[in-house]
């Protein structure tokens, strides 16, 4: 019987492979840091979380990878003071234990995120879906000093060490890239991903974006809607 959480098997595995693995080195493409402990949260992978719902409706939202907060700053923001430690205890000792706090810390702190705000809350009402019902993470699961402007080769090995090995394990119904970027991520994998709906994460809200998102709702409602 496996008795290990959601995302477990995953997010150890990628912190065993490394940045390395994901990047070519652990040092490349890293953002400019004005502080030590802004440059050592870096070198950690953030994994996201996995609502206490999930079995019952099986929704997974993969987002790009974390964001790097305020350019310039030279201490955590408020958000990773909270998150980042717990998220550095599992990586320096990968218990079930530990992961469970980490993902803990992240789905209380995601929902101050940006993105979390101006697009999760729509994706959740699109389906009726809870906090609790979903498991949110990123297809890499890395800050980069390029943002979500990473080359297409770590984004390859984002889908192949991470991202589909993630929703092998958390076998979802439905999976929900968040922006055109994420769908990328998992095309450049090379292993088709069923039921996959992608979220116009665009800034501008023209007519074509309103559409796209319009009809990605109705697909959310049509797959899960009558779930949750």
């Amino acid at each position: 019987m496996n008795d290990s959480p959601y995302g477990y098997k995953s997010a150890s595995r990628a912190i065993q492979l490394g940045r390395a693995a994901f990047f070519g080195s652990a040092t490349a493409d890293l953002p400019q840091r004005q502080s030590e402990e802004l440059r050592r949260d870096d070198l950690i992978p953030q994994f996201g979380y996995v609502g206490n719902d999930y079995a019952g409706v099986r929704v997974l939202l993969l987002g790009i990878n974390p964001g790097n907060g305020p350019k310039g700053a030279v201490s955590r923001s408020p958000t990773d003071a909270r998150m980042m430690p717990t998220i550095s205890a599992f990586a320096a000792n990968t218990t079930k234990d530990n992961f469970l706090l980490a993902q803990a810390a992240q789905k209380i702190e995601c929902q101050t995120w940006h993105v979390w705000r101006r697009h999760c809350a729509e994706i959740f009402g699109a389906g009726g879906l809870s906090l609790e019902q979903i498991a949110y993470s990123n297809c890499l699961p890395w800050r980069s000093g390029s943002d979500s402007n990473f080359d297409d080769a770590v984004a390859a090995n984002a889908a192949h060490l991470y991202a589909l090995p993630l929703i092998e394990e958390l076998a979802p119904t439905v999976v929900i890239a968040v922006g055109k970027r994420a769908a990328d991520v998992l095309r450049l994998g090379g292993r088709p991903t069923k039921h996959l709906i992608v979220w116009n994460r665009a800034q501008a809200a023209t007519a074509p974006v309103l559409q796209e998102r319009r009809t990605a709702a109705e697909q959310i409602f049509r797959l899960v809607g009558k779930h949750s």
